[in-house]
């Protein structure tokens, strides 16, 4: 089992968007104690970098697997998600 972390401004995204649909990702970041169960893709031109997919939303999240913790680092829609 991992331990999960996540970036405070991703708390404050989630009051911003529907509840139904804050809930989902709060479940599914959960998931994210066991990485590899919730089947996640890497993300193409970013090293040790995953993502998530939640309906519309995208999760990315780096894995430290020497210390066994997920850093979530971003949440948004697809469009907006994979933007520096």
């Amino acid at each position: 089992m991992y331990r999960v972390k996540v970036n405070k401004a991703i708390e404050k995204f989630l009051k911003r968007i529907p509840k139904d649909d804050a809930e989902r990702i709060r479940n599914k970041i959960l998931s994210l104690k066991d990485p590899f169960a919730a089947k996640p893709r890497k993300v193409c031109g970013e090293e040790d970098t995953y993502r998530v997919r939640v309906g519309d939303y995208r999760i990315l999240f780096f894995i430290d697997f020497e210390q066994k913790i997920v850093f979530v680092s971003k949440v948004d829609k697809r469009g907006r998600v994979y933007k520096r």
